[in-house]
């Protein structure tokens, strides 16, 4: 940092999103960075079984950088899956949208978020840079 610029002008940008299942029973913003139209910003697009059938595009992001508005995690159900049960899938009981996931391992990214980018408000997904994981292959 030269000695002109201060700390807020050398923070990495940001954007904050918008994010609800479609009943709006659960509200919450989400804040990324760098913000999803950055050129380098990467959207999970994985093939495994669950997100292939949930259409899930995720982003991964501290806890503290998603903030409820109205309900919590807690308020949404919650779907684990064999073998493993290693990561849990979080949607809406009364609309079925489809909202994070989060590891239930505490050794595994224990204060991160997968959050849904299709639960967003007013975003473009076709402008999104998708990132392909064959989680259909994984076996870790």
């Amino acid at each position: 940092m030269s000695s002109t610029e201060s700390p807020a002008s050398a923070a990495a940008p940001s954007a904050t999103y918008n994010g609800a299942c479609h009943c709006n029973k659960i509200k919450y913003t989400v804040t990324q960075s760098p913000p999803l139209t950055d050129p380098t910003a990467e959207v999970i697009d994985c093939n495994c079984s669950i997100c292939s059938r949930n259409g899930y595009l995720f982003i991964y992001v501290p806890d503290k950088d998603v903030t409820f508005e109205k309900g919590t995690l807690d308020d949404l159900r919650k779907y684990t899956f064999a073998p493993r049960h290693k990561i849990a899938h979080y949607f809406c009981p009364t609309c079925g949208t489809s909202c994070f996931s989060k590891s239930t391992d505490p050794e595994y990214y224990p204060d991160y978020l997968a959050v849904n980018v299709r639960a967003f408000e007013e975003l473009d997904l076709k402008a999104l840079k998708l990132k392909q994981v064959d989680g259909k292959n994984y076996n870790g």
